[in-house]
């Protein structure tokens, strides 16, 4: 299979809704019109990841940030004006594209653009159990956090979420 990455487009959010619906619980749904709004405010760190048919395989929403901010679940994004590092807020891959290695190459994808900003970090909010996989990509949990990011850590209902840093991007080879 043939998989290519490319910017998300406003008009692949329906197909990113239908992933979103298929890989994520009840509670960590995000409505279409707030997808729109991520993409207009960060398109050129938005990507999903398709087959050479068309089909929705991945998708990757991040943007420009600063160091221990968290997005509360279900709310807009807001680019930093002088951003420390890259957040990724959301990404997820198709039960069916599991392990065709989607995931590294949305990855690849942020450091690279960070990198192209001249950020040497990215973080996150893993939820669903996610914390040994992001370990895995060098990661590391951030417990010291002001108030607001634990404020927003906590509209992530039921999740146990957790907010991590890669404070050192390598290129990927």
């Amino acid at each position: 299979m043939t998989i290519s990455i490319r910017l998300m487009t406003p008009a692949d959010i329906p197909a990113v809704v239908a992933l979103q619906d298929s890989c994520y619980s009840d509670a960590l749904y995000e409505s279409p019109a707030l997808l729109s709004q991520r993409l207009q405010a960060a398109a050129s760190s938005c990507w999903l990841a398709e087959s050479s048919a068309g089909e929705l395989l991945g998708y990757l929403f991040s943007y420009p940030s600063i160091n221990g901010y968290v997005t509360p679940l279900a709310s807009a994004f807001a680019p930093a004006g002088a951003p420390q590092l890259l957040y990724l807020h959301d990404m997820a891959v198709s039960p069916a594209a599991r392990g065709l290695g989607l995931a590294s190459q949305l990855l690849a994808m942020a450091k690279q653009h960070a990198l192209s900003l001249g950020l040497s970090k990215l973080a996150l909010v893993a939820v669903q159990g996610s914390v040994p996989y992001w370990q895995r990509h060098g990661f590391v949990v951030v417990n010291q956090l002001p108030a607001s990011a634990l404020s927003a850590l906590a509209s992530y209902l039921g999740e146990q979420a957790c907010y991590m840093q890669l404070t050192q991007i390598t290129q990927e080879a």
